[in-house]
């Protein structure tokens, strides 16, 4: 006995269904790619007032974001591809993403770096970053001090800025091990020409010796000092968002 044909809107029925998933397929095939290169990043919004009288430049996490002349305002975009995805933040408790960076500023007629300012950013809401003068305690010239707020704002009229390089930075080690005498060492910092960076210590036992700042590729001179508490300890160096070990045995 012959089976019944199917009816034709069976047939165009089942045709249907095969489009649309054939269509799927081919919409996650292609997002896939798509994403891996970055097409879907998350933008932030960074508005800087520049309160001396030089010109300066903006880091965030190590990486310059551009220039903002002396007594005016000017408006970045901090794209989530230069802070690295590790950095951001976001799910079903907290729908907005939100990225962890540190602000610095470098004064362009003197070179002298800010210290490091630790901020949140998040997606549509305006970080105001604000460089003002530092209180000059010894002579001479007073580097550039930085604090942050988010709030949304409204930016004045006359900003002038640059969109500056994402930088990225690297050391020649990780850790270094001393004896309780002590002691001095060093770590190589590579990166590219113009990236700033800046050093800060955990602890005062170890120091920085000479500059704690620097452009470009450059070496950290570090002193260790004799460890007298009779237990081992431990500290680290911050550089360019990198962090050197330090540690230290007993007597």
């Amino acid at each position: 006995m012959t089976p019944p044909a199917r009816s034709s809107s069976a047939v165009h029925l089942l045709q249907r269904l095969w489009l649309r998933v054939s269509l799927l397929a081919a919409g996650l095939a292609l997002a896939v790619p798509l994403a891996g290169c970055d097409l879907f990043h998350t933008d932030f919004d960074v508005a800087v007032g520049n309160r001396t009288a030089s010109p300066v430049s903006i880091f965030v996490d190590g990486g310059k974001i551009g220039d903002v002349g002396a007594n005016l305002t000017a408006t970045f975009t901090v794209e989530e591809t230069a802070l690295g995805r590790s950095t951001v933040e976001g799910g079903p408790t907290s729908p907005r993403p939100v990225a962890r960076v540190t602000f610095s500023a470098q004064d362009l007629a003197t070179g002298m770096l800010s210290a490091g300012v630790a901020a949140t950013l998040v997606k549509d809401v305006t970080t105001y970053v604000d460089v003002a003068p530092c209180e000059q305690v010894e002579a001479g010239a007073a580097s550039p001090c930085v604090s942050v707020s988010g709030a949304n704002i409204s930016v004045p009229t006359g900003t002038n800025g640059s969109q500056g390089q994402a930088c990225t930075f690297s050391l020649s080690g990780s850790n270094q091990s001393f004896n309780a005498i002590g002691g001095t060492g060093t770590v190589n910092v590579t990166t590219t020409s113009g990236c700033a960076w800046s050093v800060t210590s955990t602890d005062s036992w170890l120091t920085v010796v000479g500059s704690a700042s620097g452009t470009g590729t450059g070496v950290v001179a570090f002193q260790v000092a004799v460890n007298t508490t009779g237990q081992a300890r431990t500290a680290s160096l911050a550089i360019g968002g990198q962090t050197f070990t330090v540690t230290q045995t007993s007597v």
